[in-house]
């Protein structure tokens, strides 16, 4: 079996959760697993199904980036001689900078993955407020012009996208979601009420989109149905603008619940009529998947990553970006319809079941592989 590590600042902790171990476990049927990421300190933690080197996490968010993104390179090259490191898989074209710079000087035959999630600089810039943004982004075009011209694979979530960027840098692709734990999400018998929003918040999720809307339809057909906000709030200053406005116009049905762990999200998804989404972009969101296991349709903005497939074949709900009025429509029709509801619900069943299946992520992992060495 080949060494594989994961390179990304994915956060998590020195005690993986059920869902990770899951996920490890699974992979390790065909690959021993690393992982470097951030941690409270620097720390070195082997588990059954993975080796997770933590590197101390600064303070400030631009020192985090550069000292992970460009000032790991000793720490990167000694692991990846260490463990004998054979295949890297950057969770973006950024992070892949250093695995990449080490693999066309250092270590030739080191074969190199980027996760591609969709325009990078974009989804970085738009979490939160970011100064010199001009230059910001030249910089990262620079860095993703770079790993994508010397990667050896591209794997993304969307095919749409992927197709685009594998094409104009003429390099091996695949496609397939996020790891999705269907031990965890899947369908229960319990009672359904309330709306639900599941992610960060920040302005890219257009969660106070969602908060405006919701208290709108709430009020207008007189209900008293809530809306459960279940996410970290890195963006403070966006999670402020959103309890303002909640404080302002005296609503009482919002509840900010904070990060849930994957066993409380699948509670609330399976305890919730709609989820609500407002996303200006996403790749293909983990959470449309995750929902649609627990039979929990959706409203949706009609961009890439869910109109298809979600919209097309799932039980996912669309309505034009930003537009309250679609918006209104939609949950409205929804709210009204119970066989309607009922429908919606299978659909998603039935196309996540069909996407995240027993073994599916590891047997893409082994065509990876395949693709890798392929001659």
């Amino acid at each position: 079996m080949k060494n594989l590590l994961f390179y990304g600042t994915t956060n998590y902790g020195f005690e993986l959760n059920e869902s990770d171990k899951e996920k490890f476990l699974e992979l390790s049927g065909s690959f021993h697993c690393f992982v470097m990421t951030y941690g409270e300190d620097n720390r070195l933690i082997e588990n059954n199904s993975v080796t997770i080197k933590y590197i101390k996490k600064p303070r400030g968010l631009i020192n985090q980036y550069f000292k992970f993104y460009i000032f790991n390179f000793r720490k990167l090259i000694k692991f990846i001689k260490n463990n004998n490191i054979k295949i890297v898989s950057a969770k973006d074209p950024v992070s892949a900078f250093l695995p990449i710079l080490i693999k066309k000087y250092f270590i030739k035959d080191l074969q190199t993955i980027i996760e591609h999630h969709g325009e990078f600089s974009e989804l970085l810039l738009n979490q939160r407020k970011f100064y010199l943004k001009r230059l910001i982004r030249k910089l990262l075009l620079i860095l993703s012009n770079f790993t994508y011209k010397n990667c050896d694979l591209i794997r993304g979530v969307e095919k749409e996208s992927t197709s685009k960027i594998a094409k104009k840098y003429n390099k091996k692709n695949i496609v397939f979601p996020a790891w999705v734990n269907n031990k965890i999400y899947l369908k229960k018998n319990l009672e359904r009420k309330n709306f639900l929003f599941v992610g960060n918040v920040i302005p890219r999720k257009g969660v106070l989109f969602i908060i405006k809307q919701f208290d709108r339809f709430v009020k207008e057909n007189k209900l008293d149905e809530k809306l459960i906000i279940a996410g970290d709030a890195p963006n403070k200053s966006y999670l402020n603008k959103c309890e303002n406005f909640i404080k302002v116009n005296n609503i009482k049905n919002v509840i900010f619940t904070g990060k849930k762990n994957p066993q409380e999200i699948s509670d609330l998804m399976n305890s919730s009529k709609l989820l609500l989404m407002a996303s200006s972009f996403e790749g293909l969101p983990r959470v449309l998947i995750e929902s649609g296991l627990c039979g929990l349709p959706s409203l949706a903005s009609d961009i890439q990553g869910i109109s298809t497939p979600f919209g097309k074949y799932g039980g996912t709900l669309l309505y034009k970006y930003n537009d309250a009025e679609d918006f209104i429509f939609n949950i409205d029709k929804f709210y009204k319809d119970l066989e309607f509801q009922l429908e919606l619900s299978d659909k998603s069943s039935e196309l996540c079941n069909n996407l995240s299946g027993e073994n599916k992520f590891k047997n893409k992992w082994e065509k990876i592989e395949e693709m890798l060495y392929e001659k």
